[in-house]
């Protein structure tokens, strides 16, 4: 089983120092058919801000859209942690050794949650070898359509949906077993 990681964030910007609302992610072998893990935090924008991170206005007025209305209902309900023990938490669940980690775009999550350790002055888990851009396969397949499961824009939901899709993704492409 090659272990690899999906995540996914929510934030209010969309530059590589947004303030993170959310983490989700999960562990999966993109040649198989399951989820084998699953991690969520939800994390408290004000300890974002204290660290300099931001937030934009379109960001934050894209969120008030109507069509977000189901995510931003949950969220409101959640409690919420501070910026550097969501990532500590989250180093504890990825564990030791440095996995394949998936983010939806080359610029996105995997480079603001880089920010983030960065801004926290904790390492990341994984090594710069290891990221890797999921929109760039799906734009491979275009055909093999996402489908979304649970709430759109919970991070956990669409980092479950974004792992079940890159797993078709990999099987339409016939991507080798072994390679990442």
């Amino acid at each position: 089983m090659s272990t690899n990681v999906m995540v996914d964030i929510e934030t209010l910007g969309k530059n590589n120092d947004a303030v993170i609302l959310s983490i989700g992610a999960v562990k999966f072998d993109p040649w198989g058919h399951k989820i084998d893990d699953s991690f969520y935090v939800a994390v408290d924008p004000e300890s974002c801000q204290s660290l300099g991170l931001k937030l934009d206005a379109s960001t934050v007025m894209w969120w008030m859209s109507d069509e977000r209305s189901a995510a931003r209902s949950l969220m409101v309900k959640e409690e919420r942690v501070g910026l550097a023990e969501a990532l500590y938490g989250f180093n504890d669940w990825f564990g030791p050794e440095s996995l394949p980690v998936w983010g939806n775009g080359a610029t996105f999550d995997n480079v603001i949650l880089t920010s983030a350790y960065k801004m926290c002055n904790i390492d990341r888990p994984w090594k710069y070898w290891d990221d890797k851009c999921y929109r760039t396969v799906k734009g491979m397949a275009p055909t093999i359509k996402l489908v979304r499961e649970g709430t759109f824009h919970n991070a956990l939901d669409d980092a479950i949906s974004q792992a079940k899709h890159l797993q078709k993704l990999y099987f339409a492409l016939r991507v080798p077993k072994g390679e990442k």
